[in-house]
Order: C-alpha cells, then sequence, then structure tokens
C-alpha cells in the first residue's frame, strides 16, 4: 500500500513538473511573439509616422490646392499608419487589462457604422496572467477581423463565462457563409491560425456555419492568476 502511495504521488509531481513546463514554454513562446510584435510596432511608429509627420508639417506652408489634396493623402496614411500600430500592440491591454482591451476592439467596430457587436463578460478576466491575456486578446482580435473580412455580417456577439475549472467564450456573427464551405473557408477565415493559438493554451476550438459563423472555445481556468 505504501509503494502504491509513494508511486501515486511520484507520478503526481511527475504531472505537476509537465504542466509547469508547458506553462513556461507556452508563456516563453508567447512572449518571443510579441516581443517582435512590440519591436516592429515601435519601429513602424519611429520611421514611418515620423516620415508622415513631417511631411504633413511642410506641406502646412502652402495653399497650393495640389498641396492640400497631398496633405489629406498624407493625413490619411499617418491615420491608417497609427491604426496598424495600434493593431500590432494595444496599449490599453497593459494599461487596464483583457477586458478594457476588448471593450476598445468592439466599440471601434460599433463606430464604424456597419456592423454591430455585443459583448458580455460573465466572468473576470483579468485574473489571468498578462501573457494569456495577450493570447486570448489575439483570439478574439483574429475572430472580430474574420468577422469583417469575410462573412458579410451586421452582427457579431461574444460572451465570456466560467464553469467550473473551464472558462468559455463563445463568439458568433450573423454572416452568410454555410457549412458546404467550411473546407474553403478554413484558410481564408484564419481558423488555423485561432487553433493553433488555443492549442498553445491547451484549450478547445469547435466551430460551425449553421447560421452565420460560431464558435467554442474551452480555456482552462488553471490558467488564471
Amino acid at each position: 500500500m505504501k509503494c502504491l502511495r509513494k508511486l501515486a504521488n511520484e507520478q503526481k509531481k511527475l504531472l505537476d513538473l509537465e504542466k509547469t513546463h508547458q506553462q513556461e514554454l507556452l508563456e516563453n513562446m508567447i512572449a518571443s511573439v510579441e516581443i517582435e510584435r512590440t519591436r516592429i510596432a515601435r519601429d513602424f511608429h519611429d520611421q514611418v509616422g515620423n516620415i508622415f509627420s513631417l511631411l504633413s508639417l511642410v506641406l502646412q506652408q502652402s495653399e497650393d490646392e495640389k498641396i492640400q489634396e497631398a496633405k489629406f493623402l498624407i493625413d490619411k496614411g499617418l491615420n491608417n499608419t497609427r491604426e496598424l500600430i495600434y493593431q500590432i500592440m494595444p496599449p490599453e491591454l497593459k494599461l487596464f487589462g483583457l477586458e478594457y482591451a476588448l471593450e476598445e476592439i468592439f466599440i471601434r467596430v460599433n463606430k464604424s457604422g456597419s456592423l454591430i457587436a455585443k459583448w458580455l463578460f460573465k466572468c473576470e478576466l483579468n485574473t489571468y496572467n498578462l501573457s494569456i491575456q495577450l493570447s486570448i486578446y489575439r483570439i478574439i482580435q483574429e475572430l472580430v477581423s474574420n468577422t469583417i473580412k469575410h462573412s458579410n455580417a451586421n452582427q457579431l456577439t461574444l460572451t465570456f463565462s466560467r464553469t467550473g475549472e473551464e472558462m468559455q467564450i463563445l463568439y458568433k456573427d450573423n454572416g452568410t457563409l454555410q457549412n458546404d464551405c467550411v473546407i474553403d473557408s478554413r484558410k481564408g477565415y484564419g481558423l488555423r491560425n485561432i487553433e493553433t493559438r488555443v492549442q498553445l493554451l491547451s484549450g478547445s476550438f469547435d466551430f460551425n456555419f449553421k447560421q452565420g459563423f460560431e464558435s467554442n472555445i474551452i480555456i482552462k481556468s488553471s490558467y488564471a492568476n
């Protein structure tokens, strides 16, 4: 009996070590990717953003019609640059947490006027460490981007809830794609990227196109702090 108990304890220690090791690998992988994203965003801001700003400043000296048209295009390019930088590394996530950062996504979607976003957080998201929050943020960011690019939807909904040891993420849009388009849509919808991110969290990702796009993501609450 003592031998069995000792064996069980040793197995539990091994499982705990494996779990810790897997989480460390996950965090290191995510950290490496996000460090590179931060570098790109910073370089993009410093080089392209500053060039646009200097050009706009120079052109302000003239009232010529063509110059004003060029200034308009430069201002548009500067705004697009800022939007790309925001997409690469949103400052709200680190400053205020996942809930706030996701709300900012949906507020921006609703301001577009062509898509209505609704969201509901039934559980606390900021209990997850920053690297996990960032990974979840990227998943939702990808889902929203796919809806905008591919679905022809005019409404999307997102719900976070927790049941026992699991957090559930339900995402739906009312797009026009159907189940017979799933194989062709996997690549265009970026579903493989989402699957990979969810797998890195040791979670599950199910989806269908029965009535628009609907996905169900499960993540273990053990990743919470």
